[in-house]
């Protein structure tokens, strides 16, 4: 029987994707990796809200408009890319009736390279203001001045623009590195089962 007879004759009041393939796939490169990307992504869209909630706490415990503006900036973002991480979830737990296995299985692919991507490249334009606020309020706790005086000196701008020349980049490749091992090699796997149904094809 073939991975698409198997997938039709699933059953059709099954919501769990994951659990309709995985009879089909299990002979596949790899056991279930569309349920691997999605346990994932629903620790990150948690682990993402929680940070959030420090966010609160830091604005909370340094109420000057520098920090509400960066660290604002970096909440707001943690939120909408948990949010769209749980929304990603819960699509890639459901079947569209009348789709095939190899329909769906590009469908979620697709939508999960996506957001990958999309959280990637907004992710790039946030590291230059989290890094500032942070800088902001390292620099203000150790010369134990309010962060207004504290940049007013002309030494503490360059060290800025150096720390984001510095640090931007390393966060960007460590982000993109956690981002591979934590999603990118599911998807590439998830990408093998597609080839090998379309060979089938």
């Amino acid at each position: 029987m073939s991975f698409e007879e198997l997938w039709k004759n699933s059953s059709e009041n099954d919501d769990d994707l994951s659990a309709l393939i995985k009879p089909g796939l299990s002979k596949l490169r790899s056991k279930d990796p569309l349920n691997k990307l999605k346990r994932n992504i629903l620790a990150g869209a948690i682990l993402g809200l929680l940070i959030s909630a420090c966010y609160v706490y830091i604005m909370a415990k340094f109420p000057v408009w520098q920090v509400f503006v960066c660290i604002g900036i970096v909440f707001t973002f943690t939120v909408w890319a948990s949010l769209q991480s749980l929304l990603l979830y819960k699509e890639i737990s459901r079947t569209t009736p009348g789709n095939s296995l190899l329909q769906e299985l590009e469908s979620h692919y697709a939508k999960i390279k996506k957001w990958m991507n999309i959280q990637q490249q907004a992710a790039l334009f946030i590291y230059p203001v989290s890094a500032t606020g942070g800088f902001m309020i390292g620099g203000s706790l150790g010369a134990e001045k309010t962060i207004s005086e504290v940049m007013q000196k002309p030494a503490m701008i360059i060290a800025l623009l150096i720390t984001l020349a510095i640090l931007v980049p390393i966060c960007y490749y460590f982000a993109r590195w956690l981002n591979k091992k934590a999603f990118g090699k599911y998807a590439e796997q998830l990408k093998q089962n597609i080839d090998t149904l379309n060979l089938e094809d």
